[in-house]
């Protein structure tokens, strides 16, 4: 059954559309109007599916993307994107050319859905986000990135940068502390109430405290740094932007003052900076898709490994002068000024020129792929974009909790859920009979079977399936063990149906699952303790307590882990 959710989500799928299918785009003269302005990547010459758009109106409050997906498809309806914005009961879909959008007009004109009659119009190109303009939002002050309040305006740069990147910068750490140790007793008093609205139960959460990060300066293991103008029009910045460019912020700023990163890293970024500086290609316009230099990734190690990787836009240049750009970068990187920091593998990825990042050519042009960190006594191959927690010993200390709280022995066999590269199963392997990790990205799958591998640990098996098509199996599997179950999923939690599976498993009885933004997740811990039903079977968990872990020093941001049991 398809998940429902409500309108207001952000959900987009895209099909990328051949050459000899898109249209030759429209010529616009270029106009100091500044209405005409807020349409100006029209444009320019280069296709886009804003220009072929329909709005469709009067869908049911609650509709699952994928039956809209697939009924459009039924209907032959030959979209490349839909878009459902945050306000309900419609949404956008683009299409390839006029051709296309007119037939679906036709198509989509007089059809119901889940018994709503469907009103379909044709839509106008979405604004550049920079140039949108209107009145302030009601919370427009109280924005979690202060760098785009207009009551920041006169601020240093310095203090913007560390507004937006460390919004708690200037508070000691006990403060931070305190901070957010209120805000996850205000978030479990708003899900005690939402569960009681479930289950007619008044509950208590008890809630154990935030444990601290040993690291508080400087803890960052990866880095994403963008290429761009700054504040005061120095050419070729590298750093944090001032705040989100769906805000309409381009403008970039220096990290040499944000304490969630390293020497290492500003060192790097300094260096790179400098080299671009020094190089006649521009920076990267999301603007104008003009430039080159896009983005710098770095990842360090607590074994002195530094792995950086270029996003690069190909432009205007021939393949002969992107390789010969290649060549400089790393002499100057290995022999040059920069070889300084020491950089131990770099990988260069030359992009298209265009919003989605399209990726032409990846080169290793030093070292391996991957940097190697240390985990307690574990080792891990970490590549460049595989998820690892960016706070190392942070990390151990929520470790160590899970297998505290847990009880982990001897007789559990765990199941390790959302998996991912198998951080979590690996350095609890050695306190149980068994780990078993399920995880539907089978990159991930086979990362974490090569770094079990790598530490020698034969207790462990991982599987590339979704957890409902496979957790009977487990369950009879060990039907004579202690079943526990860990579920540290996506920022936004799991589908529903994984909640349900979890239910109906009688013979888990002790589940931990860890957030990472508990608001996108109560709709999964409420599901958790929900009272039996046909949606719903076996009996609800019942949350015996709540652990904060800081692994974001200076941010809002932490984890948190909940124990629940049955």
């Amino acid at each position: 059954m398809e998940e429902e959710i409500e309108a207001p989500m952000t959900v987009e799928s895209s099909v990328e559309p051949s050459k000899e299918e898109m249209e030759t785009p429209m010529t616009v003269e270029p106009s100091a109007d500044p209405k005409k302005e807020e349409k100006g990547y029209l444009a320019r010459d280069e296709y886009t599916s804003e220009r072929f758009k329909l709005e469709i109106n009067n869908l049911p409050k609650y509709f699952g993307f994928g039956d809209l997906k697939k009924k459009l498809k039924q209907l032959g309806v030959n979209f490349v994107k839909i878009k459902v914005p945050k306000t309900p009961n419609h949404a956008y879909v683009n299409f390839r050319n006029e051709e296309d959008k007119e037939k679906g007009l036709k198509l989509l004109t007089g059809w119901s859905f889940r018994g709503n009659r469907i009103e379909v119009s044709h839509a106008k190109p979405a604004t550049d986000i920079l140039f949108r303009t209107g009145k302030p939002k009601k919370n427009d002050n109280k924005r979690e990135h202060p760098a785009e309040n207009p009551a920041d305006a006169d601020l240093p740069d310095e203090v913007k940068i560390q507004n937006s990147a460390t919004p708690l910068w200037n508070l000691s750490y006990a403060e931070q502390l305190a901070k957010k140790s209120t805000i996850v007793q205000e978030f479990l008093g708003g899900l005690e109430q939402k569960i009681k609205e479930t289950s007619s139960k008044t509950v208590t959460i008890p809630f154990e405290g935030i444990k601290p990060s040993p690291v508080i300066d400087g803890y960052r293991n990866k880095c994403e740094f963008s290429c761009g103008k700054g504040n005061n029009s120095d050419d070729k910045m590298v750093g944090f932007r001032y705040g989100e460019y769906r805000y309409g912020i381009d403008r970039v700023g220096s990290p040499s003052v944000c304490k969630n990163v390293s020497d290492e890293m500003k060192l790097v970024v300094q260096h790179f900076q400098d080299y671009i500086r020094s190089r006649t290609s521009s920076w990267y316009s999301g603007e104008t898709h003009i430039g080159c230099w896009r983005q710098l990734t770095v990842r360090t190690s607590r074994l002195n490994h530094i792995l950086i990787m270029i996003s690069f836009c190909q432009g205007q240049l021939s393949p002969e002068e992107i390789e010969e750009e290649k060549k400089i970068f790393l002499n100057y990187f290995t022999q040059g000024a920069g070889s300084i920091c020491k950089v131990t593998n770099i990988i260069f990825n030359v992009e298209k020129n265009k919003a989605g990042n399209e990726l032409i050519q990846s080169e290793l042009l030093l070292g391996d792929s991957y940097i190697v960190e240390k985990l307690f006594d574990f080792q891990f191959h970490v590549s460049a974009k595989a998820f690892f927690q960016a706070n190392t010993q942070g990390a151990e200390v929520l470790y160590s909790l899970i297998k505290d709280s847990m009880k982990l022995d001897n007789e559990t066999v765990l199941l390790d859920i959302c998996c991912g590269t198998g951080t979590i199963g690996i350095t609890l392997s050695n306190s149980v009979k068994e780990v078993v990790g399920i995880e539907m990205i089978k990159d991930a799958v086979e990362d974490a079977k090569r770094n079990a591998k790598l530490n020698n640990i034969n207790n462990i098996e991982f599987i590339a399936e979704k957890i409902e098509n496979v957790i009977n199996k487990l369950v009879k599997k060990y039907s004579q063990h202690r079943l526990v179950a860990i579920l540290d999923p996506p920022r936004a939690g799991v589908h529903r149906r994984v909640i349900q599976t979890l239910r109906s498993a009688e013979n888990i009885k002790v589940l931990g699952y860890i957030a990472c933004n508990p608001q996108l997740a109560t709709h999964n811990l409420v599901d958790l303790t929900r009272p039996r039903s046909r949606n719903y079977q076996g009996e609800p968990f019942e949350a015996v307590t709540t652990t904060a872990v800081d692994l974001f020093p200076h941010t809002p941001h932490y984890e948190l882990f909940i124990l629940f049991q049955r």
